[in-house]
């Protein structure tokens, strides 16, 4: 467009800002003339017009261009692409300059209420579109201006009928098969940020998340599977234990490229096979492990994956290690293989990993820690602190390694980057133990005084925690605390590097111990008269003088009778500070002094100390002309000093409660005290409760088998058949399902992309009843049949409301399936008969029973059959769940029978009793008594033999 660069040329010749801006306004009436005119412009025009008005806001002319707005709807409608591509882009810009113009009136919620208002039908007509290039304009405008942090958008809004068309749209986008993998990137991005703005509508659809999950599975392309990690993340945040299944996939997609080296040709990086695809897949594996629950509890552990899935990630982190460790050609190859490498870091500790595995990592890091390039050493550094941190490995704290290693930890302290020297001492702090504190800890105490401004701070609190965990002495503790700060704790201007905490914790150890009080009086006025390491002012640490003043004026007369720590010394190192420090730390001095005083009333000093009290009474501040008035009173009024000896009289200990000092850190602690947080969740939501999804229907009948039989029909449809198998060990149960296609017999397919959506145990979190482990995934793809196992370990009486949902979905002629199954974790399963000498020990031990846990062992229900059973029947059921059946020495046409067992859990074995007794002539209601030696167990059990025998 010729007249645009002539715009531009013009504007670039001007000699200052005013002719600019006079061309840029002459420029706009033209504009506003055309628009106006009623004469209609061809797309070639309005895009000109529209062009010049884009440069005038990009120059920064905001404020003068909102009339093109309706102009370039205009271009939305047409069918050139040009033309529309452009009319995408000057909306989407336009849009936002009128947020920018009406900003007092609108909230962020506002503005993205106003854009949709605005642009919802043309977004809504492209979408629909079968051109797919169309699409794409739509999607990506939906990308660019629907993002917003902390913007929720709810059912009850006005507007919310609006946002979730536009949401099912871009849904569909992404979930059609006909649509190409660039559509499928942008409408992925793009539906990540709708429904981080409206995450109520995934909630809503319980299919989303596994359709989803399912198009990121079987994508084979690149690009869609990198647009993919962010969903995934947020995902993740919202159902965690859902897109787990995701993880095999993930773990088979890593090792294809990592190991094998399976990568499209396109998405190498010089030598290295797609490593932002690597280092994303990387990161979103560990951050399954970082989500926790309400009670800081891990919601993926390594014992709920399948052990295939956890070998090929340790196989990934091994290969990524050595390619570390190799030597390669070029920075942008050393950079990749780096990247990887800091990302496997970061997960390989979550894998358990080998002794071997961590010390070639740790390796492989230090040799970046000399690299030149400042990101690389920062880097480097944080990746060591977390692999540190996080594992229970000591390799960096070993005597040998730490010896060799100290030396360039020091040397990075002054390195000419503050990032990498914050990044050092938090590795320092890391690493510290109980063999290596001292060192340290003396190490940071001379770079103290040589630190950065910005840093002084986090280094003296690193300093006061390290010597409070490791100390064993406690006199080195004191002395390195004072040390600390008689460095001095302040900056020229006044403002304090070392907070409260650290004097305030010095007082509480040293009140507290009685042994330390006399040597520490002795510590505070050696360094009140030679600050340890104080090159740069001969003031004394404010913070040195508030410990001085609590500490000598409560314990100084225990030194009294040394020449060089007696009371006048005190005094005068106290009284030669008081006019050099704040209002805050005069004020306890007063105190102080007020002490000396009482405790010693004849000395020479204590007309000073009154002519001090007296002078600040007159005092501009209001404490201490407070504290002086009393203080003064209750010296002069009172020749014992009664009162006095009241006021100052010894403190008690404190309370000792965990360190304020630990609250103050910002970096990862040493292993074993925290666990990292969980992922940032969007906000005021509503959380799904757990196991809200609907359970398939007829799921019952295989249920109901379960609890009855060991073998047998879990679930079948036409397309799918699910026969199981119970594998009894004490308390371990395998439970093997077998999954057969049977969509081959009805319809001739293959059952695609079968997955183990989710195994939700609905057992406490706290102190389960029952674990569940996968131990063998179904293949993908079934033509005949595949297997999944399931192991059981019953730690506790298993309750029927606990009993978990087996989660699968796959796809059978281009349908998407979704099963909900529910399978018993019974606490009968466990059940063996035991041998009994005859009906007569069966009486004596339902009485021990009875007698020994009364009602709280016993528990009575009636059971009304569909249909009549007999003695033989009930007999049969009995031995069948794993009773011995104890028959009564006289047999009559009545049901009376019972029957004896053990129940194994982890925690406990239990012995169990029951009786059956008909309350009718034809069997068809019966009394069912249970007792047990568990308490509360009975009750249990009583229930799921009903369960059996009703459903």
């Amino acid at each position: 467009m010729k007249g645009l660069q002539q715009f531009i040329v013009e504007l670039r010749n001007s000699k200052d800002q005013e002719e600019e801006y006079k061309k840029i306004t002459q420029e706009i009436n033209n504009i506003h003339q055309k628009f106006q005119s009623g004469t209609s412009l061809n797309g070639y025009q309005r895009k000109k017009y529209i062009c010049k008005l884009l440069y005038i806001y990009i120059v920064g002319n905001s404020e003068l261009i909102d009339f093109g707005l309706k102009e370039s709807f205009e271009l939305l409608n047409s069918s050139v692409f040009s033309e529309k591509k452009l009319g995408y882009l000057a909306v989407s810009i336009l849009l936002n300059n009128h947020k920018n113009s009406k900003q007092s009136l609108f909230t962020v919620k506002d503005h993205l209420n106003y854009i949709l208002d605005e642009a919802h039908e043309y977004l809504i007509r492209d979408l629909q579109s079968r051109d797919e290039e169309v699409n794409c304009l739509a999607i990506q405008m939906i990308a660019n201006c629907f993002t917003a942090s902390n913007v929720i958008i709810y059912d009850s809004d006005p507007n919310a009928s609006n946002w979730i068309e536009l949401i099912d749209l871009v849904y569909a986008s992404v979930t059609s098969p006909m649509n190409k993998p660039i559509v499928k990137q942008k409408a992925l991005l793009a539906l990540n940020s709708l429904l981080q703005l409206y995450p109520e509508v995934i909630l809503k659809n319980v299919n989303w998340i596994p359709r989803l999950l399912k198009v990121i599975e079987e994508s084979k392309d690149f690009g869609v599977l990198i647009s993919t990690v962010p969903l995934l993340n947020f995902l993740l945040s919202l159902k965690a234990e859902v897109v787990k299944s995701i993880i095999p996939s993930v773990s088979r997609r890593l090792y294809s490229i990592v190991v094998e080296n399976e990568c499209p040709q396109d998405y190498y990086y010089y030598d290295t096979p797609a490593p932002w695809l690597v280092v994303k897949l990387l990161r979103f594996v560990e951050n399954c492990f970082l989500v926790v629950d309400g009670n800081n509890v891990p919601k993926i552990t390594l014992e709920k994956l399948d052990q295939n899935s956890i070998n090929e990630l340790r196989q990934v982190v091994f290969k990524a290690f050595q390619n570390a460790s190799k030597h390669v050609k070029g920075l942008p190859n050393r950079n990749s293989q780096s990247a990887i490498l800091f990302q496997a870091v970061s997960l390989a500790v979550f894998l358990d990993a080998s002794s071997e595995v961590i010390m070639r990592a740790s390796n492989a890091l230090l040799m970046l820690i000399n690299s030149n390039e400042t990101n690389t050493r920062y880097l480097a550094l944080d990746a060591l602190i977390k692999l540190t941190s996080r594992s229970n490995s000591t390799y960096l704290s070993t005597k040998e390694k730490f010896t060799e290693t100290l030396p360039i930890y020091v040397k990075l302290l002054n390195d000419r980057d503050i990032s990498v020297k914050r990044k050092a001492l938090d590795l320092l702090y890391t690493i510290c133990n109980s063999e290596s504190y001292t060192i340290i800890v003396n190490e940071l105490l001379n770079y103290f005084p040589h630190a950065d401004m910005q840093m002084k701070q986090e280094l003296a609190i690193k300093i006061a925690v390290l010597a409070e965990q490791f100390a064993t002495d406690s006199i080195w503790y004191v002395t390195t605390m004072l040390k600390l700060l008689s460095t001095g704790g302040e900056s020229s201007n006044g403002v304090g590097f070392i907070g409260s905490e650290v004097w305030e914790r010095i007082v509480q150890i040293v009140v507290n111990n009685d042994t330390m009080q006399k040597q520490t009086c002795k510590i505070i006025i050696n360094l009140m008269k030679r600050p340890f390491n104080n090159h740069q002012s001969t003031q004394l640490s404010e913070n040195l003088v508030k410990v001085a003043a609590f500490i000598l004026g409560e314990y100084g007369d225990q030194v009294n009778d040394i020449a060089e720590t007696n009371i006048q010394v005190q005094y005068k190192l106290l009284y030669g500070a008081y006019f050099t420090v704040s209002l805050s730390t005069r004020a306890m001095l007063l105190t102080s002094f007020l002490k000396f005083l009482v405790k010693f009333p004849e000395s020479e000093f204590v007309p000073e100390i009154v002519d001090l009290f007296e002078i600040e009474t007159q005092s501009m501040d209001l404490e201490i002309q407070t504290r002086a008035f009393e203080y003064l009173k209750l010296s002069t009024n009172n020749s014992d000093f009664a009162l006095a000896k009241a006021v100052i009289r010894s403190l008690p200990a404190f309370n000792q409660q965990e360190s304020p000092l630990l609250s103050r850190l910002g970096i990862p602690t040493p292993p074993n005290l925290t666990r990292s947080k969980s992922l940032v969740m969007a906000q005021n939501i509503k959380r799904p409760e757990k196991s809200d999804m609907t359970l398939t229907s007829n799921w019952y009948s295989g249920y109901h088998r379960m609890l009855n039989f060991d073998a047998g029909i879990f679930f079948e449809n036409q397309l799918i058949k699910i026969t199981y198998r119970i594998v009894k060990s004490n308390f371990n149960l395998a439970i093997k399902f077998i999954i057969l296609n049977n969509a081959s017999k009805t319809v001739g397919e293959t059952i695609t992309g079968l997955t183990l959506l989710n195994l939700e145990s609905l057992a406490s979190d706290t102190e389960p009843n029952y674990t569940l482990h996968t131990k063998q995934l179904p293949e993908s793809n079934v033509v005949d049949k595949t297997q999944l196992e399931i192991d059981v370990k019953i730690r506790g009486i298993t309750e029927l409301k606990e009993n978990p949902i087996l989660s699968l979905t796959f796809k059978c002629g281009g349908s998407f399936n979704h099963l909900n199954l529910k399978f018993p974790v019974s606490v009968l399963k466990t059940l063996t008969p035991t041998a009994l000498v005859g009906y007569e020990e069966f009486e004596r031990r339902w009485s021990q029973i009875g007698n020994h846990l009364k009602a709280d062992g016993e528990y009575i229900t009636t059971i009304h059959l569909n249909h009549r059973q007999d003695e033989s029947q009930i007999s049969r059921l009995l031995t069948r769940v794993g009773f011995a059946v104890v028959q009564p020495p006289v047999l009559s046409n009545a049901i009376d029978i019972s029957g004896v067992g053990i129940l194994h859990t982890q925690k406990s074995n239990y012995g169990l009793l029951v009786k059956f007794i008909n309350l009718d002539e034809i069997g068809k209601d019966l009394r069912l008594v249970a007792r047990c030696t568990g308490g509360g167990v009975a009750e249990i059990v009583a229930l799921t033999l009903k369960e059996i025998f009703v459903g």
